[in-house]
């Protein structure tokens, strides 16, 4: 009687673990099943370029509502000669920035000839955190931006600022 108390505990024990390892694989099945269909419809590369994307519109879009294009670059415009906007332009752009993202910012201004029709582009300078010539982005997103300077100061109402902004991780 003892004999058969014992070989049914030992069973039962044998079952239990049994019960552990098919509960076990079936949680795991769950778990992977869940996960296969809810992967992201977009790659991560897509996912991230969008993010760029849309940091840079972002950007572009805040600092006009700012009207850092007048101050700044204005002071290209109407001083040529003075390259002090550049560092100024560089600190806004980089203080609005995560530390870990590279930029280049490009920018024209582009002058109309109403008789040919003719459109020009004129370099006014460029602003980086990083030598975009040495480094490797491994992921970068480029946007245009066309600006037209519409508040204070009145020598640089109406003109048309093309900017081109490149944001990228380098690696």
């Amino acid at each position: 009687m003892e004999e058969c108390r014992g070989l049914a505990m030992r069973r039962r024990g044998q079952v239990r673990i049994v019960e552990a390892v098919l509960a076990t694989f079936m949680v795991v099945a769950v778990i992977l099943m869940v996960m296969a269909f809810t992967r992201p419809l977009k790659s991560t590369y897509i996912r991230e370029t969008t993010d760029l994307r849309r940091l840079a519109y972002n950007l572009l879009n805040d600092m006009a509502t700012a009207g850092v294009y007048e101050r700044t670059v204005g002071r290209a415009i109407t001083n040529p000669g003075n390259k002090g906007w550049i560092d100024d332009l560089r600190l806004l752009v980089s203080s609005s920035l995560p530390p870990e993202l590279v930029f280049n910012m490009t920018i024209y201004r582009v002058d109309f000839n109403p008789a040919s029709g003719a459109t020009s582009f004129v370099k006014l300078g460029s602003v980086a955190n990083s030598d975009f010539s040495r480094i490797q982005l491994y992921e970068s997103e480029s946007v245009t931006y066309t600006y037209v300077a519409t508040s204070d100061p009145d020598k640089v109402r109406g003109m048309v600022i093309y900017i081109v902004l490149t944001l990228g991780f380098a690696g």
